[in-house]
């Protein structure tokens, strides 16, 4: 088996890859801890690597996997350190991770998932079941007040395309100069209006439809810095994975 691995935490990791090492059934695991050149570094490698394991340290990593996974269909990608959220999972699934290790599991279990995932299987929490099929149920009713009907306003848009950079309440508001509270209200209407549950989610829809960014259309600087920061490639700030 050839893993490899990604990780904007350097440390973390080579430490990974150490253990890994060990492993009678790897025979081979490479690391790349810059996101940019993780495109290149599948193609350097491509068809030796089995797997990629991808350390979740912000949203918009998470939005970067969907051009992986779209690339690479035969490649598992597996999310490392997911929190066992049910709409934190229900994001990975739709970026286009085929499996998730929760941030909770031990070394052993993350070797499991990592021979289900070659296997095309995913395990997955009772729960979080429950709440995959619920999401799968609500998807399929047609709401009045989702997009595209009500597009969003031009604050929306921004805050959208902030939120989509991986910036915190706090980060957005000190950016806007507006209260911690009307960008925390801002975020929930956003939210509502697309018919999605967490941050991570609107970047990765962001970055699918980049349409929704369409107020903001006559502000070129912004538009400038916001077609970097949803380019495939690019990196982003630290954000965990469903903050609000």
């Amino acid at each position: 088996m050839r893993v490899l691995v990604h990780s904007a935490i350097r440390l973390f990791g080579e430490t990974l890859i150490a253990c890994l090492k060990k492993e009678r059934e790897i025979t081979d695991v490479q690391f790349e801890d810059d996101v940019e050149r993780l495109v290149d570094a599948i193609d350097k490698f491509k068809p030796q690597i089995d797997v990629v394991l991808f350390d979740i340290t912000s949203s918009k990593d998470v939005a970067v996997v969907t051009q992986l996974a779209e690339q690479y269909q035969t490649i598992p990608i597996v999310a490392l350190a997911v929190p066992h959220v049910a709409t934190d999972v229900i994001a990975c699934a739709d970026a286009g991770f085929t499996s998730y290790v929760p941030r909770d599991s031990s070394y052993p279990e993350l070797i499991k998932i990592i021979g289900m995932a070659l296997r095309g299987e995913t395990p997955c929490d009772p729960k979080i079941s429950r709440s995959l099929l619920e999401e799968v149920a609500r998807r399929k009713e047609p709401t009045s007040d989702c997009r595209p009907d009500n597009p969003l306003t031009r604050r929306q848009a921004e805050i959208l395309s902030y939120v989509a950079r991986g910036l915190s309440n706090k980060e957005i508001a000190s950016e806007l100069n507006l209260s911690i509270a009307t960008v925390k209200n801002h975020v929930h209407l956003v939210l509502k209006k697309l018919c999605l549950k967490s941050r991570s989610e609107a970047a990765v829809l962001a970055s699918r439809e980049p349409s929704l960014l369409s107020p903001l259309n006559n502000d070129d600087t912004l538009n400038s810095a916001l077609r970097s920061t949803l380019s495939p490639r690019s990196v982003g700030e630290k954000m965990p994975m469903g903050t609000t």
